[in-house]
C-alpha cells in the first residue's frame, strides 16, 4: 500500500473550501465534480474521487493536517423526516470561510439548543462513497441488479456477482467491504437510499450547451439510533451549525441476522502446490504516485491501494459473510532471490478499459469498529466442546469465553484466514481449577496456515490474558502466527505455560467426535500437574 499520492492537476496544499455541482460532456461516459479551494481557485475533479472529498480537507498535502473545525455529535433520531435546505439558508454557512457551492443541497436537523446543517454529498459519503466503484456504480440506473443477484432463500441468503461486474475481486477479499455491501444489496432501507442518488440524477439533470448538470440530491436510510462525530462552522449569534466532514458513524442497524455467502466467477481456493526453485519478483514502487485524471486505467495492468482518511464505521448488530468458492488453484511458492519489477508513477484513478493506457490507482476508506470478534466464537467449535468436557468432567469451572481479532501487520496478510477472507480469531477461555486461574489460548488455523498447539498458562490471577492481550496479539504477529513464548518467559514462570498439542485430522478445525475426550484428558493431566506445585 503506498499512502503517497497526488493529483497532476491540481496544486500542492488545495484546501477545499466548496463542493459543487457534478458535471459532463453530453458524449460522455463518467461524471466530473466542481471544487472551489482556498486562495478564489476552482478546479474539478472526476466524481471516482468523492471519498476524499470533505470541506477543508487538503488534497495533495506537503505535510500531516489536523483536522479542521469544531467537534459535534449528533443522535440521529430518524433522518427520513430531516428537512432539506440550500447551503446559502444556513446562517453558519454564510459567515464561514466558503466557495461557490452556495446552491447545492443540505439536510436540516432541529435541535433544542441549535440547528444543524449537513451538505447532502457529506451524508452519501460516508455511507456509500467508500472506494470510486461504488461512486460509479451510484450514478448508473440500475446498476445493483445489473452486476448482483441476490438470493434471499431460507438456508442461506447469497449474492452472486454477475460475470463482468465493475466491483472488483480483490475488494470482495475484505470483510468489511463484503459486510457493507451486502448492507447496501440487501437492507431495504439501505438500497432505496442508494438508488435514490441516480433515480434523482435521471430526472433532476439539466442540460446546458455541451454539458450535463446536476445537483447532487438523495433519499437518506431513516439512521435511527446512528450516532455522527462531525465537524464544522458553529455561529453562535445564529445558533447554527454547519457541518464541513462527518468523521464517524456508530450504530448502523441492519435488517441482515444471518450470515451472507459471496459467490463471484473468479473465486477461487488457493492450496499449497510444489516448491518452485525460480526468480520471483515484486514490483518496486516510486516515492511518490502522480494520479491523471484525464486518463483510464489499463485492464490489463496493476490497480495500487492508496491511503486516505478512513471513515470509522459500525453496525449495531454486524454480521458474518463468507467468500465461497467453486473451485481450487494450485499455488507455487518461489525459493532464491527475486528481482523488482519497477513501476512508473503516473496512474489513473478512473475506471478500467481496454483502451486505458495506466495502471490504476483506487482509495478505500472504510474503516470497520463493529464490536463483532464474538461471532467467531462459534468457529471454534472442537476446541469449545473440548473445553464443556473439562468442566462437565475435570472439574474446571469455565469463567469466561471470548474471542478477540487478531491485527494487521505492515503488508502481512495473516490476519485473515487465506480460504474465507474473514478475521483470524483468537480464542481465549479463562477457567478455574481448585481455586487456581488457567487460561486457554487457541488460534483460528482451520485454513491450514500454521500447525499450532492450544496454549495453557497458569497465570495466578484471572484475568491476565485480557490484561495484556494487546501484547500477546502481536507478539502472535510478529511470529508469523507463533506463540510470544519470551513474553510468556518474561511474565510467567517457564513451567507455567505449555503448548498442548492438537488431535491429528483430516479437516483442519475439525475433529471426530471420539478425538474430543482424550484431547481433554491431556488438558486435565497438565492442569493437575502444574497447580499441585
Amino acid at each position: 500500500m503506498k499512502p503517497d499520492a497526488k493529483y497532476k492537476h491540481l496544486d500542492d496544499d488545495s484546501k477545499i473550501t466548496g463542493i459543487g455541482s457534478l458535471f459532463r460532456g453530453v458524449d460522455r461516459k463518467l461524471w466530473s465534480i466542481n471544487l472551489d479551494f482556498a486562495g478564489k481557485k476552482s478546479k474539478s475533479i472526476q466524481f471516482s474521487a468523492v471519498p476524499l472529498l470533505a470541506r477543508r480537507r487538503i488534497l495533495n498535502p506537503t505535510s500531516r493536517n489536523e483536522r479542521k473545525g469544531l467537534p459535534l455529535k449528533l443522535t440521529v433520531s430518524n433522518a427520513r423526516n430531516w428537512q432539506q435546505a440550500i447551503l446559502n439558508e444556513c446562517p453558519a454557512y454564510q459567515k464561514a470561510p466558503k466557495g461557490k457551492d452556495f446552491n447545492q443541497f443540505c439536510f436540516v436537523v432541529e435541535e433544542s439548543e441549535r440547528t444543524i446543517y449537513i451538505p447532502q454529498l457529506e451524508i452519501a459519503r460516508v455511507l456509500f462513497y467508500h472506494d470510486p466503484f461504488l461512486a460509479r456504480l451510484s450514478l448508473q440506473h440500475n446498476a445493483l441488479a445489473e452486476d448482483f443477484i441476490v438470493d434471499l432463500n431460507d438456508k442461506q441468503p447469497t449474492i452472486y456477482v454477475r460475470e463482468g461486474a465493475e466491483y472488483p475481486l480483490y475488494h470482495f477479499n475484505r470483510d468489511d467491504n463484503r459486510r457493507f455491501l451486502s448492507w447496501v444489496l440487501m437492507d431495504n432501507d439501505a438500497r432505496q437510499s442508494f438508488e435514490s442518488i441516480s433515480a434523482n440524477l435521471l430526472t433532476n439533470q439539466v442540460h446546458r450547451g455541451n454539458y450535463d448538470h446536476w445537483d447532487f440530491h438523495f433519499t437518506p436510510p431513516s439512521l435511527t439510533g446512528v450516532e455522527l462525530e462531525m465537524s464544522g462552522w458553529n455561529d453562535f449569534d445564529s445558533k447554527t451549525f454547519f457541518v464541513w466532514e462527518i468523521h464517524k458513524l456508530d450504530h448502523l442497524s441492519s435488517s441482515i441476522s444471518r450470515e451472507v455467502d459471496f459467490v463471484h466467477p473468479k473465486y477461487e481456493r488457493q492450496v499449497g502446490g510444489k516448491t518452485t526453485h525460480g526468480e520471483g519478483t515484486k514490483a518496486e514502487l516510486p516515492e511518490q504516485f502522480e494520479l491523471d485524471d484525464n486518463e483510464l486505467s489499463d485492464t490489463d495492468k496493476a490497480t495500487i491501494s492508496l491511503m486516505s482518511d478512513k471513515v470509522k464505521i459500525s453496525f449495531k448488530n454486524p454480521f458474518i459473510t463468507n467468500r465461497i468458492a467453486k473451485k481450487t488453484r494450485s499455488v507455487n511458492s518461489f525459493t532464491g532471490d527475486g528481482g523488482a519489477e519497477v513501476l512508473g508513477k503516473d496512474l489513473s484513478a478512473n475506471e478500467k478499459e481496454v483502451t486505458g493506457s495506466l495502471p490504476g490507482g483506487f482509495w478505500n476508506n472504510l474503516d470497520d469498529q463493529s464490536d463483532d470478534a464474538h461471532l467467531y466464537l462459534s468457529k471454534f467449535q472442537s476446541f469449545l466442546d473440548m473445553v464443556n468436557l473439562l468442566e462437565s468432567v475435570h472439574g474446571c469451572q469455565i469463567r469466561d469465553k471470548t474471542t478477540v481479532k487478531l491485527p494487521k501487520l505492515g503488508d502481512g496478510k495473516k490476519h485473515w484466514l487465506t480460504d474465507t477472507q474473514n478475521p483470524r480469531c483468537l480464542a481465549i477461555v479463562q477457567l478455574i481449577y481448585d481455586g487456581h486461574p488457567v487460561t486457554l489460548l487457541e488460534i483460528d488455523t482451520s485454513d491450514g496456515a500454521a500447525k499450532l498447539s492450544t496454549m495453557m498458562m497458569e497465570t495466578g490471577q484471572e484475568g491476565w490474558a485480557m490484561a495484556n492481550i494487546d501484547q500477546i496479539k502481536l507478539g502472535i504477529m510478529k511470529k508469523s502466527l507463533g506463540w510470544p513464548t519470551q513474553f510468556f518467559k518474561q511474565i510467567l514462570t517457564e513451567d507455567a505455560f505449555s503448548g498442548i498439542p492438537h488431535p491429528k485430522s483430516k479437516h483442519s478445525g475439525l475433529l471426530a467426535p471420539d478425538e474430543i475426550a482424550p484431547w481433554a484428558q491431556r488438558f486435565a493431566i497438565w492442569i493437575k500437574r502444574v497447580t499441585v506445585r
